[in-house]
């Protein structure tokens, strides 16, 4: 196994490879075009671009071997000229109103990228990101309409365990009565199951019930729909202890705790469009005062 190479080694000790590959190109360099100022070795040309080891280093990764390294070192050369020689041949057979455009739209571009990039800066350095449950809770009491379900969600607890499991009578009735003992004796047998979910706040659609619990079928799902009843469910290999708490149907309103995570985002992203507007505001009336910003009528 060779040690990891530095891009530096790399192409100081293959130079001759690299010049090889480009030996037509460099040389119509004279010998002072082959360093800028600070000694940045020239490592390609196309047409009167120039590619310098600086820029070469920085966007290239160190590999472990010196031939992987060489070929990426390769494969960036090629890129840049291939882009180089488009820009060149573009340059020379666009028109002049195209490239009008293509300028008006680069600059325009750039001043998004400025802008966009400093708002984020400002947005994230002067905005509160803690959203609270008090305002979750408005949001989702004002907003309830846009929460409609597009299919069933059960809240459910299960524990799957082996068949042969000597505690699965007790096991029920914790799962059943589920006080806070239970809970915690269940969680104290929890190495025994195979699988279980038994948080209190579990809602899943009926996808999800199908995917985490195999033995439940599309075909059968319905008779899963009743509330505060327990399930008994073996296979061939398992038994399903399940509790089905409380389910909603489509076009219900989605509980809460389903959207919480939803809801948050909605509220942080509201809130930064609300301070990106009062600071657009802002900065034009600052400048009216500072003089940066005039009017000329």
């Amino acid at each position: 196994m060779h040690k990891a190479f530095q891009l530096h080694d790399v192409l100081k000790h293959n130079l001759l490879v690299l010049i090889s590959i480009f030996t037509l190109l460099l040389s119509t360099l004279s010998c002072e075009q082959f360093y800028k100022v600070n000694n940045d070795a020239v490592i390609a040309r196309a047409g009167n671009s120039f590619l310098y080891h600086s820029e070469l280093e920085n966007n290239i990764i160190n590999f472990n071997t010196e031939s992987d390294s060489i070929i990426q070192a390769e494969n960036y050369i090629n890129n840049w000229a291939r882009k180089q020689l488009l820009i060149n041949q573009a340059v020379i057979n666009l028109d002049i109103e195209s490239q009008e455009k293509l300028d008006e739209l680069v600059s325009s571009y750039r001043s998004d990228l400025w802008s966009s990039a400093y708002k984020e800066f400002v947005v994230k350095s002067s905005i509160d990101t803690l959203i609270s449950k008090k305002e979750i809770e408005q949001y989702y009491e004002n907003n309830q309409n846009n929460f409609l379900l597009n299919e069933t969600l059960l809240k459910i607890r299960y524990v799957a365990l082996p068949s042969e499991n000597i505690d699965i009578l007790e096991i029920k009735e914790k799962l059943i009565r589920f006080n806070e003992e239970d809970v915690r004796f269940l969680d104290s047998l929890s190495f025994q199951f195979n699988s279980y979910e038994i948080r209190d706040s579990v809602w899943l659609s009926k996808r999800d019930l199908i995917k985490t619990l195999s033995v439940i079928e599309e075909n059968n799902f319905e008779e899963y729909l009743k509330k505060s009843q327990f399930f008994l469910i073996e296979d061939s290999l398992e038994v399903y202890l399940l509790f089905v708490d409380d389910y909603l149907l489509r076009n219900e309103i989605a509980p809460l705790v389903s959207i919480e995570n939803t809801i948050r985002k909605i509220v942080f992203n509201k809130r930064k469009l609300d301070f990106i507007r009062q600071f657009d505001k802002e900065i034009l009336q600052d400048a009216i005062r500072t003089k940066k910003f005039e009017l000329y009528r």
